[in-house]
């Protein structure tokens, strides 16, 4: 077992470094500063040997991608291909998070090869960054990359990347995320060459053992859990409509099932959830508790089986739009989880309440002013967590921006950061060019769970909904609100 923990842990650092250089080297500050993305390593049977992530949605999307990607390339795959997608409908969460795999062959055999996936800045739709309070179909928030080869057999497709540029805001940092994704993988590539000629035998042995061993820990984890059947039923809303999600909750010997039989509909909102971000979502409050004990791989997937009616609001049918199902969505899901655990008295060692949303907003400068548009994604905050140590867990990893990296950037003054009693609140002052605007704010039933407050030439007023369209003129003031403990 040290053995193959020792070999598993050169696999573990192979994925590690290809995000850590990702990070370094990337030019977005989704990836550079919120590090929305994931990293992972395959097998030439698709199982997941090795995932490192920075963000919760990519627990399942990954492998998802994956396998669709090889079954749509099935019999047309060669040495030097780089495959990739970006579908929401086909393994994927958001649009705008492409999915990029770089199959590695060894005298002619598929071995052992790396994935990245990465939240882009913009892959078209109506507005910059594929947020769309409005969107009712997935053509509003962005453009459906379906699985394509960026090279082929190590030549690079130059109509496919032309055609890729051409459908987004920020070409120029669109085309150095594709190449940094590119080095990335490639690096990655004759790392793990080096390793499969020194540990070949040992490798596929260490990856089964500490598959295995994952595995366990979660179903030791899940055995803990009561032996009766677990519900719940949460309420929310989204642009002035009710919404439900129930949930049934039931452990067997080894496996954690997980139903959303019942659940509302889809709508025409942006609020629908893929089943990968469903999945995702719904075992972050049960793995919380042991992740830093275990490494994520095929065994952590193997021990929950999840559904969810086609249809629905949880599952939904193309085209529904889906750009907010990771903001708000995805914490909904987790707290309905760990409500229906709390109701069957589960222990609270057994699972963490991880959820937490709060405001966002998306500023971009009009459309045609700039021969690029690039959005700025800001969180200027954080809703704290049930524990009150910091951002809840879903928040991920992603590096609270400063005041220093907004008036250097992008001309915001912070004026005002403090916590109180039961919230924390952001004033920032544009000092720049005029911005459009677009918020997202999730809401309960009774209220909206935080607020974002615009003061503009005298007048002022408070936003409790997702919304778009408003303008963010030089000297005016925005004001962020965020729940401290109080949504959870």
């Amino acid at each position: 077992m040290i053995e193959s923990q020792i070999n598993y842990s050169k696999l573990q650092a192979v994925s590690r470094q290809m995000g850590e250089t990702l990070q370094r080297i990337s030019r977005s500050p989704l990836v550079s500063q919120d590090r929305t993305f994931a990293t992972a390593i395959f097998t030439s049977e698709l199982s997941l040997a090795v995932q490192h992530q920075y963000e919760p949605e990519h627990l399942f999307a990954v492998k998802e991608s994956v396998n669709h990607l090889f079954e749509y390339f099935s019999f047309d795959i060669s040495d030097g291909d780089i495959l990739l997608t970006a579908d929401p409908y086909n393994g994927g969460t958001k649009g705008q998070t492409l999915t990029m795999a770089a199959p590695l062959f060894d005298q002619g055999e598929l071995v052992l090869f790396p994935v990245l996936r990465v939240q882009m800045m913009d892959l078209a739709g109506e507005y910059p960054g594929g947020f769309n309070p409005d969107a009712f179909e997935v053509w509003q928030e962005n453009i459906r990359i379906t699985p394509i080869k960026l090279y082929k057999q190590g030549l690079l497709q130059r109509d496919v990347l032309r055609f890729f540029l051409a459908n987004s805001r920020v070409e120029s940092v669109y085309e150095a995320e594709l190449q940094s994704m590119y080095a990335c993988l490639r690096a990655a590539q004759e790392q793990l060459l080096v390793l499969i000629k020194q540990y070949r035998n040992q490798l596929d042995i260490s990856i089964s053992e500490m598959q295995h061993y994952s595995n366990r820990r979660v179903v030791e984890q899940i055995n803990q859990l009561p032996k009766d059947n677990m519900s719940a039923e949460l309420l929310f809303k989204s642009n002035n409509k009710d919404l439900s999600i129930q949930v049934s909750v039931s452990p067997t010997e080894d496996k954690l099932k997980i139903d959303f039989d019942g659940t509302i509909e889809q709508v025409a909102l942006p609020v629908n959830a893929t089943l990968p971000v469903t999945k995702a979502f719904a075992v972050w409050p049960i793995l919380a508790p042991i992740a830093e004990e275990i490494t994520i791989n095929q065994g952590i997937l193997d021990a929950f089986e999840i559904s969810a009616p086609k249809g629905s609001l949880l599952h939904p049918k193309f085209p529904a739009s889906v750009g907010f199902n990771t903001a708000v969505t995805g914490h909904f899901i987790s707290e309905v989880i760990t409500t229906a655990l709390r109701n069957a008295s589960a222990s609270e060692t057994l699972f963490s309440e991880i959820h937490g949303p709060g405001p966002q907003a998306i500023l971009f400068p009009p459309f045609g002013q700039n021969k690029e548009t690039e959005p700025l994604f800001l969180v200027p905050g954080y809703p704290e967590s049930k524990q009150g140590f910091g951002p809840s867990g879903l928040f991920g990893d992603r590096k609270l921006v400063s005041a220093e990296e907004l008036e250097f950037n992008y001309s915001f003054k912070m004026i005002k950061r403090e916590k109180e009693a039961n919230q924390m609140t952001i004033r920032l002052v544009n000092e720049g060019d005029l911005y459009q605007v677009v918020t997202i704010i999730p809401e309960k039933i009774d209220h909206s769970l935080g607020e974002i407050r615009i003061m503009s030439k005298g007048d002022q007023y408070a936003l409790n909904q997702s919304t778009a369209g408003i303008s963010f003129h030089n000297g005016d003031e925005i004001e962020f609100v965020y729940e401290m403990g109080g949504n959870q």
